[in-house]
């Protein structure tokens, strides 16, 4: 099992130990990424927090040698998800191209990070090096 840690996710991985994702015969799967902005803080809003997520995954997708073309399943959490719905897809298709990966939401109560709105993983076949 190879662990995969993008410069952006390097202090949490130094903090908890835990990697942006990790590479095992062929597939790469992410850990739950959210919004946050390079500082630490999350974008006002839930748009900004679905783009910044979904830049966030790209950034450990091309760091473990994927794209989200690549992506055979995501899963994600909302708070508030009846009302992200819309604008969820929205944003998914600036990033995602036919046909969609398989893809679970799930509305929650509450994220790890108190400020998210939206977490997202997924799990993605590796491209050859």
């Amino acid at each position: 099992m190879e662990p995969i840690v993008p410069s952006s996710w390097q202090d949490f991985y130094e903090a908890t130990r835990v990697p942006a994702a990790v590479a095992d015969d062929g597939l790469v799967f992410f850990t739950g990424h959210t919004g946050t902005l390079p500082d630490g803080s999350f974008p006002p809003g839930v748009e900004s927090q679905l783009r910044a997520t979904f830049h966030n995954l790209s950034l450990s997708l091309e760091q473990a040698g994927a794209t989200w073309g690549d992506v055979l399943e995501m899963h994600s959490y909302h708070l508030g998800l009846r009302a992200q719905a819309g604008l969820m897809l929205e944003v998914a298709s600036d990033f995602l191209t036919d046909p969609y990966p398989a893809w679970t939401a799930v509305g929650v109560a509450e994220l790890f990070e108190e400020e998210a709105l939206v977490e997202i993983s997924c799990v993605a076949r590796r491209r050859r090096r």
